[in-house]
């Protein structure tokens, strides 16, 4: 059984994470405000650090711990109207909190022998309209994740890799894109949809359960994820 921690769990594609992993049989903790965990804080991430490293059976010698870091937010607004106030926020949640993390984790020995798995976004890739802040955040994400594959694998045996989903379907986030779209553009809510939908090249938005399912796949043996250390999937994109 795994100890699997995922950041911002309780909700979206998070929560099908916790979900999936949890009916699959692992020992998976969510670390979100909601939960108690502030991503921002390092004394409160360093605090929930220490409780997981508690929980292990045998505290000299713990067992690998697998990290998700899934928790983001996003601002829709043209760059004229963006305040810096957003943009440092979307960088510290989206980027940030994957280095305070994954740090607090690395520090106790946690993450030896185990994985990181950090969740960004096409937006990575292929840049959306109005989010400025969303894509510089996400881009970040992805060479972190490269990065700490180069590093970790070498000083910790740590396994990282991040997957790229497209929009995931029926999320607050998701929800939240839509109804901005339709303020910014004044176009009709249908209008808006069917925009989004020809920019998809499978044709309809991501199903998180379904991704779910994929991610808890990859993580249900070290053997099926080990080679996608330094990876990016893009899942929908």
């Amino acid at each position: 059984m795994t100890k699997i921690i995922v950041t911002g769990g309780s909700s979206g594609l998070g929560k099908a994470l916790v979900r999936e992993l949890t009916a699959g049989g692992h020992n998976v903790t969510s670390w979100s405000l909601e939960d108690g965990v502030d991503l921002l804080d390092e004394v409160s991430i360093s605090d929930a650090a220490f409780d997981i490293l508690s929980e292990m059976d045998d505290i000299l010698n713990p067992d690998p711990v697998y990290l998700i870091n899934c928790a983001g937010i996003n601002e829709i607004s043209y760059i004229r109207d963006l305040t810096a106030w957003d943009f440092d926020n979307i960088m510290a949640v989206n980027a940030k909190a994957l280095f305070l993390t994954t740090r607090a984790l690395l520090v106790r020995g946690l993450l030896d022998g185990g994985t990181v798995v950090n969740i960004v976004s096409n937006a990575a890739h292929i840049p959306m309209t109005a989010s400025l802040a969303y894509n510089a955040s996400k881009g970040a994400a992805c060479i972190m994740s490269k990065q700490m594959a180069r590093e970790l694998k070498k000083t910790n045996d740590t396994t990282v890799f991040s997957v790229s989903p497209n929009k995931l379907a029926g999320t607050a986030m998701s929800q939240y894109i839509e109804k901005r779209v339709v303020e910014l553009r004044g176009w009709t809510p249908e209008q808006a949809k069917a925009y989004q939908l020809a920019a998809l090249p499978a044709g309809e938005e991501t199903d998180p359960d379904t991704l779910a399912e994929f991610i808890a796949f990859l993580l249900s043996s070290k053997q099926r994820h080990k080679f996608l250390n330094g990876c990016d999937i893009t899942y929908g994109a």
